[in-house]
């Protein structure tokens, strides 16, 4: 267990670097194996793709910043958006590892750190309607059913997704604290939590 924890670890701290350094689409599995001191066959062991190491990598981080907020309440107590910390984490993330993320544009995000975030997001988001039914609006007189909060979420994660690309793709980023404000200004109202 402890050399599989080893091997994971090295193989995420190789993944992170490369794709800091060269567009992801140029890292051969052979690189990335000799930076993390193992052969091709234990790299496979672990991954199927130098995009999959990445994504693993990133992945980690991103479920580890999930679980610091692991319930968002339903209604802020500031009158800040209730989503205020965990975007700035989120955004955070992001800005740290900006140069992976950049990498990894073609234009858009590479498929598979696309379903990364996607996923990330989703769940996130979908835990806090399963927890706050009562904030989602009405669709027509009727209550949001499963498919319509299941959109919902989509939409949510997608169209932040796409706010992180747009903020990727700048040659001159704007300052992170305001990457945080344009998210949250285009999330919809209902979603917020504001009093």
């Amino acid at each position: 267990m402890q050399r599989r924890t080893r091997t994971k670890g090295s193989m995420a701290q190789a993944a992170l670097d490369l794709a800091a350094a060269s567009p992801l689409s140029d890292i051969t599995v052979t690189a990335l194996a000799e930076r993390a001191g193992i052969t091709r066959e234990t790299f496979y062991r672990y991954a199927a793709s130098v995009a999959d190491a990445v994504a693993d990598a990133l992945g980690a981080e991103l479920e580890a910043l999930q679980a610091q907020n692991p319930e968002i309440p339903a209604v802020s107590t500031t009158g800040e958006s209730v989503f205020l910390q965990p975007t700035r984490a989120l955004v955070a993330h992001v800005s740290h590892r900006a140069a992976v993320y950049r990498h990894a544009l073609q234009p858009r995000l590479h498929p598979r750190l696309r379903e990364l975030l996607m996923e990330n997001l989703s769940r996130g988001l979908a835990a806090h309607l399963d927890a706050h039914p009562e904030i989602a609006p009405p669709i027509g007189a009727a209550r949001p059913g499963p498919f319509d909060r299941a959109g919902m979420v989509a939409y949510a994660a997608a169209g932040t997704i796409g706010v992180l690309e747009e903020w990727l793709a700048l040659t001159d980023p704007a300052d992170p604290d305001r990457l945080t404000q344009v998210i949250l200004a285009a999330a919809p109202e209902w979603w917020q939590g504001r009093v």
